[in-house]
């Protein structure tokens, strides 16, 4: 072995003088088992050499997404109004986020960036905001974006023979042009979610300034889009009988926050949540978003990735104490709010993508430090809570309060002292009420949770019957309901105060409670005219004090919403979205998939 060392030095040392042929000989000249110990020590240091090459090469490498590919997405129903002034269902409202630039776009931060908008400005008092356009800023059919198409635009909105779903947004603003690069809006009063009205789509006024409002909702427009946002539509496929089926968008290269790294995005309508559930597991489509809780368990035995997000969707009970007077009594509520054990239904109903909701101010705004957590006192201590109130438990396992009464008093009669039993009588309540809700397999179910554990504290629930959304929005509106099982969207914070200002008790307000509290009021009254964040935040911690003394609804849960999606996505968050169709705020940014390079050659990938 010392031979064989000797030998392999000496080669080592006078390697660069050997010729072939001497090389040849000094390795003809190992024994056998000196020529398998010389391969291994060659093939050792070979091995060794790659896996450190390897380690400091990953340490010069960075992930980086790729241009290019083609991504297919899934959605339940069909796209007929794809435009920003009128689109309705959530079909409509994703290819319009799309197509179609506003002059502000929203961040996964919340925040706002300038998209057509090169950039504005607000006066001291909140109500004038003016905006600059980007002069290169185009539509995708080529013609350059202007005032007069944002101008355009929002008067179509407020036009009332349109209808427009925004419409109750841009009441009290006026539009105005200074020039063709600048507009002005004008606000009746401050309005603290005003940026988000700016991030709705501009309309190509040349394309649409000859279809008047009468026809405005079935002009081939709405269908054949033409906007200013990072993707256009290329060809709607459409089956034998003439129904749209897939919608093919191309990257549009003149977008004005950059080309899209996408190359092509497909859209292909189902009609319900099984068939694209099927597709999404065949691989027929790479994503989809909105898939509820109980498919989740098929969808995470595939490869597929699935995101969440908590939208501000909070569902509760709502009381009508016009039409149940058991509600006036705060003891009734406070033991209901204490009884319901919110975890459950959240488990229960929906799989565990939720989360717990005790307070009408959505968590993105401030956490709630109240959450109702269910422990095994609970129960009991709302039932002491309604004993205390003079509800009583009777044989039928039901509470009541009143009926004919007895007393026992003594007084004092002369030098004598006399007992005497007073019987008084008022009317009996009993309590119990009638519980309404959508007709949707997780409202239904949440009711029936909702009625069993109300039952544990001598709470009869009645649910007699659940509602089609169009017989239940008439309930709504006329306020005929003794209790309501239902959710708030929450898009903007402005939308606290539609649902809890006494001004909204009645049609077409939203306060469905019918609370009316008025240091509430005072408070949503002045953060409405607060336009900084940081200034609202105290006056929304009292706010959520007032809450907890005078609870305004039972609320339970804000369910997650679960978007489906390919392992190879990349550079997408929709983290802080507020509806749907905010996934696609940064589609232009998304990749189909990533690549690895040095890191001194990342700002030349392109």
């Amino acid at each position: 072995m010392r031979a064989f060392m000797h030998k392999f030095i000496l080669f080592i040392k006078e390697f660069h003088i050997y010729n072939k042929k001497e090389l040849l000989d000094a390795v003809a000249s190992f024994s056998k088992k000196q020529l398998w110990i010389f391969t291994g020590i060659v093939l050792v240091a070979f091995v060794s050499m790659i896996i450190i090459l390897g380690k400091i090469n990953s340490m010069f490498l960075v992930e980086v997404p790729l241009n290019g590919g083609t991504v297919t997405e899934g959605i339940i129903g069909i796209p007929t109004l794809i435009n920003p002034v009128i689109a309705l269902s959530d079909a409509d409202k994703d290819l319009t986020s799309m197509v179609y630039s506003g002059l502000m776009r929203k961040t996964p931060e919340g925040d706002f960036i300038p998209d057509l908008a090169e950039s504005y400005s607000v006066s001291p008092d909140g109500t004038v905001y003016t905006f600059i356009l980007k002069r290169n800023a185009k539509f995708q059919n080529g013609t350059k974006v202007t005032a007069d198409d944002v101008v355009f635009t929002i008067e179509k909105i407020k036009d009332p023979i349109i209808k427009s779903p925004r419409k109750i947004s841009w009441d009290g603003v006026t539009v105005n042009k200074k020039d063709d690069q600048t507009v002005i809006f004008t606000l009746v009063q401050p309005y603290i979610s005003f940026l988000d009205n700016t991030t709705i789509g501009i309309l190509p006024s040349n394309l649409w300034k000859n279809v008047n409002s009468n026809e405005f909702n079935i002009s081939a427009l709405n269908t054949k889009a033409v906007g200013s946002g990072p993707y256009k539509i290329s060809r709607v496929v459409k089956n034998k009988d003439g129904i749209t089926e897939e919608y093919k968008l191309g990257r549009f290269n003149n977008f004005a926050l950059g080309k899209p790294r996408i190359s092509n995005f497909n859209i292909i309508s189902y009609s319900n949540e099984k068939d694209l559930v099927k597709a999404l597991l065949n691989h027929t489509i790479d994503q989809a978003g909105g898939i509820s809780s109980e498919n989740m368990t098929n969808i995470k035995k595939s490869n597929l990735s699935i995101n969440t997000s908590t939208l501000p969707r909070i569902f509760g009970i709502f009381f009508n104490s016009s039409k149940n007077k058991i509600f006036t009594d705060q003891s009734v509520v406070e033991a209901f709010d204490k009884a319901i054990n919110r975890q459950e239904i959240v488990d229960q109903v929906l799989g565990g993508y939720g989360s717990i909701v005790s307070n009408p101010i959505p968590e993105k705004i401030i956490p709630d430090k109240d959450i109702k957590k269910f422990t095994s006192s609970t129960i009991a201590e709302a039932n002491e809570i309604l004993d205390k109130a003079g509800w009583v438990l009777g044989a039928d396992g039901i509470r009541t309060k009143g009926g004919t009464t007895s007393k026992t008093i003594t007084k004092k009669v002369g030098k004598k002292t006399v007992t005497q039993t007073e019987k008084s009588s008022t009317p009996s309540i009993r309590l119990s009420f009638s519980l309404i809700t959508g007709d949707t397999p997780e409202l239904k179910q949440t009711t029936e949770l909702i009625k069993e554990q109300l039952a544990k504290i001598g709470a009869e629930v009645n649910i007699s019957k659940v509602y089609e959304t169009g017989q239940l929005n008439q309930l709504i509106r006329t306020r005929e309901y003794e209790a309501l099982f239902f959710g708030q969207v929450i898009n903007h914070e402005s939308d606290l105060y539609s649902y809890w200002h006494s001004s909204q008790r009645t049609d077409p307000g939203l306060n469905i409670g019918l609370y009316s509290d008025k240091k509430v009021d005072s408070l949503l009254e002045s953060i409405q005219k607060m336009l900084k964040l940081e200034d609202r935040i105290s006056k929304y911690e009292e706010l959520e004090k007032e809450f907890n003394l005078n609870i305004p609804a039972l609320l339970i849960y804000s369910p997650l919403y679960l978007y489906v999606t390919s392992p190879r996505l990349n550079n997408f968050s929709i983290e802080n979205i507020t509806v749907p169709s905010d996934r696609f705020g940064t589609v232009y940014k998304w990749s189909a998939d990533t690549d690895k390079v040095w890191k001194i050659f990342t700002n030349n990938k392109k």
